[in-house]
């Protein structure tokens, strides 16, 4: 029997049909912490079945690889495009290959059977065009009315989140999928919410306004906090435990929407983050892992790799991926303190076809099963954080051929190839509380900050914390609008005297700017830590762009202005001296200040000249008084992680020595050797046993109250130092 319209929009408009039954609450208890299932997992997995699996998926099969790679949570797919069940939800269409089997049932049954929690993977971007004939007002629409049907099947559009189709279709077959499988664990939504507004001209959005302005912004965010609100409620009706998470991401780069406050009470953020991105570094799964990190402050944080080839704009949704990078991004994701979400397609791609794609990082899912109580953190170990300005990147405009995340993208390889370890707290979050971690704040160009913002800041300096900033920051206020002077000014004693193209392009007596290649300089006024690794040199590489400043007292380095590179005739400075600070130095108390007047990060982030990476990292070192807390000697391009665990602690080394590390994907590993390490701990209790997990040996290791000190012998791709106490 099927629902007729009207006792379909009874139960689909009272939000449902939902959840009378229900399991009760479950919590694991580890290590004396007692937890909801949900913050415990460190292995999830997902299989997208394709339609053509209900002819003839072995679920047993399925479930048993599951089992075998010790996967605590799956996610399958159960509504979008179609069913893989006999549902009586109207405009939610059966499979055509479905002949009454019911294959989201036998796979629920099967992973329960295991001991696996089972998660509904839900598409509500897409729905088939069929449905337009009963709902148009359901579809997102281009300007001149058409849907958008971009890149999808001829039958297939995508919908509006500010219509009924969120409201009201999609929790009715939430309901009644929950009836089915009283005992699901949890709902997700992929395709929504989304990093950026999907701009909609229907009906319904053309009464809220212009799709470019802030008024359709601020009522997009408030749409998505409402939906994800509601769906949350549908997933706790009878057990709170069941948790209800959204299509996340955006890393450093962020996000137009401000997902601090759509995640403010979810359980799970979920990045989807499948592969490599054209044009990022390897790193790129760790810095996703961090941002993340810096949006949930301790809940539990996902990051989707996919098992299947996605080489930057490239993708093979079904042939196999390189299995050495996707390892990478299992180590990426553990060491950075993530969840790794084990993407894979089809029963009959990945058990028929190309039997690859379910083997790739099975392994290393077993290694971590084994060892898995050294991966529950329960503090970080860094003394240093960044601000990614996740916001403001998409209202601040960056100089002329650079990209908005130069700087960051700079800072953070200056400190991982420096080994300097690191935390990421985001632009919203600039409190006392976050702030009170860390010995510096480094600021890299973030350059809105609200008088908010400014004043945490300053109180934080006040209390003794380091702080970095450069080029343009505190240049803009929140919105966008600048300033007249910069908000920290009267922090650091230094003023704005000039703007970016004085400083960048013209000489004294030339009637044109130079070209963007025009050689710029620093000269070495006196000696000083930040520039002690700099020898046989009175002038050292410098930023592309500046910002002119005055400041107090006289500075270590200035600035020589720019000059030509050809023809060598001319590539001589007019000005080999002048009285320009290139950065200004402070000391208030314990705090140490220091300030680029240029964008020192984002020109090593283009070049990769050593002399700005150098000067970057010399500079946070002298920040921290030369104690980060925790270093790491040795070869290789290695990034560093340190968290005290439920156990003790737990020191993690991520090995990026590849000649792929910033372009391409990774085919073997290099391994590197010795890696000398010194940590100060948060205690002196004696450490009773330490092991080196990957290599599976025990780890000697010297402690002089909180000083400890010991060598892992090498590192192939990944190896994690565990200290019990």
């Amino acid at each position: 029997m099927t629902l007729n319209r009207r006792e379909f929009s009874t139960a689909a408009g009272a939000t449902a049909i939902m959840l009378a039954a229900g399991a009760p609450d479950r919590a694991a208890a580890v290590g004396g912490a007692t937890q909801p299932w949900h913050q415990r997992v460190k292995r999830v997995a997902q299989v997208n079945l394709s339609e053509r699996d209900l002819v003839d998926m072995n679920v047993e099969a399925w479930a048993d690889l599951l089992a075998e790679a010790q996967i605590q949570a799956v996610f399958v797919n159960v509504a979008g495009s179609l069913s893989f069940y006999p549902s009586r939800v109207p405009y939610y269409y059966p499979s055509q290959f479905l002949h009454g089997r019911d294959l989201t049932g036998e796979c629920y049954a099967a992973a329960k059977r295991r001991g696996i929690r089972f998660i509904l993977r839900f598409s509500p971007d897409i729905i088939q065009t069929r449905a337009a004939a009963d709902h148009p007002e359901w579809f997102r629409r281009k300007s001149d009315g058409s849907m958008f049907t971009d890149g999808l099947p001829p039958s297939y559009a995508q919908t509006c989140q500010f219509t009924s189709y969120y409201d009201t279709q999609m929790p009715a077959i939430m309901a009644e999928l929950m009836q089915r499988l009283p005992d699901v664990d949890g709902l997700y939504t992929n395709g929504w919410p989304n990093d950026d507004v999907r701009k909609c001209w229907c009906q319904t959005c053309r009464k809220i306004g212009d799709p470019d302005s802030s008024a359709y912004l601020e009522a997009y965010q408030k749409r998505g906090v409402e939906v994800w609100n509601l769906y949350t409620g549908i997933a706790k009706k009878g057990r709170s435990d069941r948790i209800f998470t959204g299509n996340l991401g955006g890393g450093l780069r962020g996000s137009e929407i401000d997902q601090l406050a759509l995640t403010r009470n979810a359980d799970w953020y979920l990045a989807d983050h499948q592969g490599r991105p054209a044009g990022s570094p390897v790193w790129d799964a760790a810095q996703q892992v961090r941002v993340a990190n810096a949006v949930m402050d301790g809940r539990l944080v996902q990051l989707c790799t996919a098992t299947y080839q996605r080489s930057g704009n490239e993708v093979w949704r079904d042939g196999a991926g390189n299995p050495t990078e996707v390892n990478s991004r299992l180590a990426q994701c553990f060491a950075a303190g993530g969840t790794f979400y084990w993407h894979w397609l089809s029963w009959h791609d990945s058990f028929v076809e190309d039997r690859r794609l379910k083997e790739i990082g099975k392994a290393m899912l077993q290694w971590q099963a084994k060892h898995d109580a050294h991966f529950h953190n329960t503090a970080s170990l860094a003394q240093v954080a960044i601000v990614a300005a996740t916001h403001s990147n998409f209202i601040y405009r960056p100089p002329e051929k650079t990209d908005v995340l130069d700087p960051v993208q700079g800072l953070y390889a200056a400190l991982l190839e420096a080994r300097i370890p690191f935390d990421v707290v985001l632009e919203h979050d600039l409190t006392p509380e976050r702030l009170r971690r860390y010995k510096a704040v480094l600021l890299p160009n973030v350059a809105l900050l609200s008088d908010r913002q400014a004043a945490a800041l300053t109180a934080y300096v006040k209390a003794g914390g380091s702080l970095l900033t450069s080029f343009e920051t505190g240049l803009y206020d929140e919105t966008g609008k600048p300033r007249a002077d910069f908000a920290l000014a009267s922090l650091f004693a230094m003023h704005k005297a000039g703007g970016r193209d004085d400083s960048h392009r013209s000489l004294p007596g030339m009637t044109s700017p130079y070209p963007p290649d025009a050689t710029h300089l620093q000269y070495l006024e006196r000696p000083h830590p930040i520039t002690a690794g700099f020898r046989d040199t009175t002038r050292i590489l410098g930023p592309n762009w500046t910002i002119p400043i005055e400041a107090e007292g006289q500075p270590i380095m200035t600035l020589i202005d720019p000059y030509p590179t050809y023809p060598t005739e001319q590539a001589y400075s007019r000005t080999p001296h002048t009285d320009k600070p290139a950065i200004v130095l402070r000391e208030i108390g314990a705090a140490r200040l220091a300030h680029f007047a240029g964008d020192v990060e984002g020109t090593f982030w283009r070049s990769d000249a050593s002399d700005l990476g150098d000067l970057v990292a010399n500079t946070v070192k002298w920040l921290v008084h030369d104690d980060p807390g925790l270093t790491v000697d040795g070869d290789g391009l290695v990034e560093i992680f340190g968290w005290q665990t439920e156990p003790g602690y737990a020191l993690h080394l991520v090995n990026y020595t590849n000649p792929s590390a910033k372009h391409g994907l990774f085919r073997r590993t290099y391994p590197v050797g010795a890696q000398r390490v010194h940590m100060t701990l948060p205690s002196a209790a004696p450490i009773r046993r330490a092991t080196l997990l990957r290599a599976g040996t025990p780890l000697d290791v010297r402690q002089d109250g909180r000083r400890v000190e010991f060598v892992v012998p090498s590192v192939a791709d990944y190896e994690v130092a565990a200290l019990e106490v």
